[in-house]
This record gives C-alpha cells, sequence and structure tokens, in this order.
C-alpha cells in the first residue's frame, strides 16, 4: 500500500502550489487519476516516482518511509512518463535489455521473451523500434514499466495516440497486470477509467478534491442527473447546470445537474462522467 500524507510542492519563480496538502492511500488495482491539464497530475505522479523530489509530506510504501531508502524503492517500481522516447536505433530487445540495467536488474532473455509474448510482441524481438506502429511502441512502454516484477507500476497518460482497437487491447493488458501489483493512471479518457478503476483520485488547482471509489462517487450523484432531447442546438444556453451534450439523428440530448425534477426532464443513471464535469466545470462541492 502507498500512503501519502499531506504531499505539497511549490513552482519555482512564485509562491503558488503545483500540488497542494494530497493525503491518499492506494492499494493493489487499478488507481486512475482524473482532471484537467495543468491541475497538478504529473507533478504528483512524479513526485511518487521519485523523479522530483518531495518538498513537504511524506510517502510510504508498506510502512516504509521512500525518502530514506530512494533507490530501493526505485527497484520496486515502473514509471512511464506523458512524453517518453525511445532509442528508435535500437531493437526490442536491445531496448529492453537497457532499461533492464538502468534498474540494476540482472538481464534475463527469458524474461523479456515471456514479457514480449505476453504483450504480442515477440516477433518484433530484433525488429528496430523506429519500424514499429504507435501502438506497438505503446505497448513496449509499458512493458518495459514491469521488468524485473516491478510491484509500482506508474502511467501518465498511457492511451495517447492510441485508436481504438489498441485502446482496448491496453485496458485487457492493465486488467491482468493489476491482480498482484499497484497501478496508478493518469488519463483524460473518462471511460477508460470508468472501466479500469475501482478508486480513483480528481485533481483540480492542484488538490485533490476526490479520492475514493468509483462506485462512492457516482452514488454521490444518484437522483441528481436529468435528460432531455432537444430539437434546436441554440436553446443550448437556456438550460443551467449542462453537464454534456449528445448529438443524434435528428435532435440533441442534453444532461443536466439538478437536485430537484424538472418539467420535461427524465431522470437518468449518473456516470462518472457526470460527476466528474460537476465538479470540474460546475464548481460542485460532493456532499
Amino acid at each position: 500500500m502507498i500512503k501519502i500524507e499531506k504531499l505539497s510542492k511549490k513552482y519555482k519563480l512564485n509562491k503558488n502550489f503545483s500540488i497542494k496538502d494530497i493525503n491518499t492511500q492506494i492499494c493493489n488495482g487499478v488507481y486512475g487519476l482524473i482532471g484537467e491539464n495543468g491541475s497538478g497530475k504529473s507533478t504528483f505522479l512524479k513526485t511518487i516516482a521519485t523523479i522530483l523530489p518531495i518538498q513537504s509530506g511524506n510517502i510510504s510504501v508498506d510502512g516504509e518511509d521512500v525518502s530514506k531508502n530512494i533507490l530501493e524503492f526505485r527497484k520496486k517500481i515502473g514509471y512511464l512518463p506523458q512524453d517518453f522516447e525511445f532509442f528508435e536505433s535500437l531493437t526490442c530487445y536491445e531496448m529492453l535489455e537497457y532499461i533492464s540495467t538502468l534498474k540494476q536488474n540482472k538481464v534475463i532473455e527469458e524474461e523479456i521473451d515471456n514479457l514480449l509474448r505476453e504483450f504480442n510482441l515477440l516477433d518484433k524481438k530484433y525488429c528496430k523500434i523506429k519500424t514499429l506502429s504507435g501502438g506497438m511502441k505503446q505497448r513496449l512502454a509499458i512493458l518495459q514499466t514491469i521488468l524485473g516484477g516491478s510491484k509500482i507500476i506508474i502511467l501518465d497518460e498511457p492511451t495517447n495516440g492510441l485508436d481504438p482497437i489498441e485502446r482496448l487491447r491496453f485496458r485487457n493488458i492493465i486488467t491482468s497486470l493489476s491482480k498482484d501489483r499497484i497501478i496508478i493512471i493518469s488519463s483524460h479518457i473518462i471511460s477508460d477509467i470508468a472501466i479500469l478503476c475501482e478508486n480513483i483520485g480528481i485533481m483540480k488547482k492542484g488538490e485533490l478534491v476526490y479520492t475514493g471509489s468509483v462506485d462512492n462517487l457516482i452514488e454521490k450523484m444518484q437522483n441528481k442527473i436529468y435528460i432531455k432531447e432537444i430539437k434546436q442546438y441554440e436553446k443550448i444556453e437556456e438550460y443551467k447546470n449542462l453537464i454534456s451534450i449528445l448529438r443524434k439523428k435528428n435532435s440533441y440530448e442534453i444532461r443536466v445537474y439538478s437536485k430537484n425534477e424538472n418539467t420535461g426532464f427524465i431522470k437518468a443513471e449518473p456516470t462518472l462522467e457526470d460527476a466528474y464535469f460537476y465538479i470540474m466545470n460546475l464548481g460542485g462541492q460532493l456532499e
């Protein structure tokens, strides 16, 4: 279990916080982190991964303070940054061999072969990375995070640039990996988070405004989401607390937040996306 207490970090050039007073616990399984660009997600993940130093607060894993033995902790984690780049001239095997060395792990070809097979990349073992498709490169990037038996995997926007088929493949991979690991995923694709994660954190302006189960968050929105079909798009401006708009064949379906029933509206089952937009766009406070 990862325990995070009062974690804060300020920007160098001013007094504003990039992350402020974050408290949460992350257990085995997939933990999703969502929020707008600039909300502090990447800074938070880099701090957990020890890429950035802890300015204030504490991070512990299974009761052990990470800051007291950073090098040992790094052997337990796999990290995929948002802007990960390969040495394109290397083969897949050479790249994974290099990553193993960086992690101070003994290079075991059998382990690499098994992982390449699991990620459907074994036939690309001796292919140069520059010859791979975008989806294959992303699979290889995720694969390198679990070399050496990493028990904590941190993925920052791992589905960026993936087509729907590769995103489905990604979900299947993450589900299979999460059985005995902690996986933390940052993503702006709410539907992926809703499918993959039992627990999530929502970040807004550097603060963790919600941390807990997806089911509990959705439960807080019960009896507060309503839908209505309208014919003209221009009429949308008339509706307050608008959550989302869905275009249909000859109409538009709008979803709104309301504590009370409204004439002409039908009560709808809430989704994670409803809760997210309520918090982020309507400035909602969870009760």
